[in-house]
Order: C-alpha cells, then structure tokens, then sequence
C-alpha cells in the first residue's frame, strides 16, 4: 500500500511557482497526490480526466482552486471541509460533480457551473456560508437533498425551467435568500425546502401541484402568498412560524389540506364562502375574507 503510493507520487510531475503547483498525469488525481500539494493556489492539471473521491478532503490550505479543460467529473466530496477556499474555476466540460463535493467550504465567494451540468447531488454546497450567488446551469434538470442547505449569504437564486422538482431541505437555512425565481413547469416545492428564509414574496407557478410539509416555515419576513389552482396538496406547517404573513389567497379547493397551515391570529385567508378552505379555517380558527 505504501509502495503504492510512493510509486504514484514518484511518477507524477509538478511544475512549481511561488505558490502555485501545476500538476499533470493522464490518471485520476487522487488523496495521495493531493497530500503533497500544500499550497493556497492549487491548479490541476491538463492531463487529469476526474477528481477522485475526498482528494482534497479537509486541505485548509487552499485558498483558490483551478481545475484544466480535461477534467470532466469531480468525486464526492473531493473539495469537502477546505475551509479557506474562496474561488473555484472549472471548465465548461464538466459533466458531473460528485455529493458533497464542495461542502463546508465556509469561505467559497465564487464558482462557475459548466452549462451542461444535469444534476446538482445532494449537500454539494451545504455549510457554504460565504456563497453569494450562483448561476445555475440552464439544463439543469435535478437538485438533490439539502444542496444549499445553511448557505447563509445566499440572496437569490433562479431554478432553470427544467428543474420539476425542489427536493427536502434544499436552501433550508439561508437567511439572506430573499429572491427565489420558480420555473413555470415546477411541479413539488419539498419538505423544509425554504425553512427560516429572507423571502417576502413568493409567486409560485400555474403548474405546481404540492407545497410540502414545513415547505416555507419560520419565513419571518413573507408577507403574502397566491396558491395557484393546480395545487393538489399543502402539507401541515407548510407556512407557519410565519409572523407577518397577512395574506393567504385560494380560489380553489385544494384535495387536502395538512394541520396548521399557517399562524393563527395574524393570517387572513382569502377564499370562497362555504367552500372546503372555508370549512378548514373555521375549524382551525383563522380569520377569513371572501372572494367571488
């Protein structure tokens, strides 16, 4: 095992400048050729196709990080816990990033996504508190569990329209998120999605079938919200915690309707009279205004 790896150290080759190391080998760069390179700026070279799993792993020494044009996929969590990285550059040839490639990289300002990426995992950037704002890449089709969960800096995000689907605890915890831009085919909003967001408003698409449980609870500034006609189920707790949301509007009876929607006291519920919301709000003893 030993030899093994000294035998791949030995083969590789670096270029070194200042702080700057260049490394090239047509293989996968992995945690034994990663240990030698103690630097801030970390360039991987032309040569390399993949970076493997945990390479970089807890590497607090990086500071920048630049990945060459061959590279076309990134291992679970290759860059996980490198706490000081501040900018990633990537190519545009990039076809997958692994689960939890980029988490806990609490310094992280800036990324580039390749256009082509179809599927961001699950925890790939959770715990990146620093990260402002990310393009997301126009075919992006699936975002995985908590992806972007506690990335407290995060202030907007817009989903591409193929996205259907916003999986459990997705931007769970970002407490600057307060622009959030839904593609008019989205049909789920999951579990804890949105929990303790800055959002005020929402506008939920004509397509969206399910809000779910606790979807967008503690949202202490969202003020009002519109339930589109095609939605078929809102999960319990699905705003509540909500202290200045004022307005609820239905104009339609969803097929089920969980505990506790909202906060009791402060939300008014526009609906119709004698419809099924109606009914729900009496029992749970929310306030209402009808509507024609």
């Amino acid at each position: 095992m030993i030899e093994d790896i000294k035998n791949e150290i030995k083969q590789d080759r670096y270029i070194e400048v200042g702080q700057t190391y260049r490394c090239s080998k047509n293989q996968v760069y992995t945690a034994a050729i990663a240990k030698q390179n103690k630097v801030k700026h970390l360039i991987i070279g032309e040569k390399y196709k993949s970076v493997g799993s945990k390479a970089c792993m807890n590497m607090t020494k990086i500071h920048c990080l630049e990945l060459a044009s061959s590279i076309i996929s990134i291992g679970d969590s290759a860059f996980k816990a490198c706490t000081q990285i501040v900018s990633v550059k990537m190519s545009d040839y990039v076809e997958q990033i692994g689960e939890a490639a980029f988490m806990e990289c609490r310094k992280l300002r800036r990324i580039n996504l390749p256009p082509t990426l179809k599927t961001i995992q699950p925890r790939t950037f959770k715990l990146c508190r620093s990260l402002q704002k990310i393009e997301l890449p126009i075919q992006l089709v699936e975002l995985g569990e908590n992806a972007f969960i506690e990335c407290d800096s995060l202030k907007t995000i817009t989903l591409p329209k193929k996205i259907r689907i916003i999986p459990f605890r997705a931007f769970y915890g970002c407490k600057a998120l307060e622009e959030v831009v839904l593609p008019s085919d989205l049909k789920e909003i999951g579990r804890e999605a949105f929990v303790s967001c800055f959002i005020k408003t929402i506008y939920f698409p004509d397509n969206l079938e399910l809000i779910g449980e606790s979807a967008f609870a503690k949202c202490k500034f969202l003020e009002s919200v519109s339930i589109p006609t095609s939605v078929k189920r809102i999960e319990k707790w699905a705003f509540h915690g909500c202290p200045r949301l004022n307005k609820v509007v239905f104009r339609h009876d969803p097929e089920f309707l969980g505990d506790w929607l909202f906060n009791r006291g402060n939300t008014v519920v526009y609906c119709r009279k004698n419809s099924k919301v109606d009914a729900y709000c009496q029992h749970f003893q929310y306030q209402t205004q009808y509507i024609e």
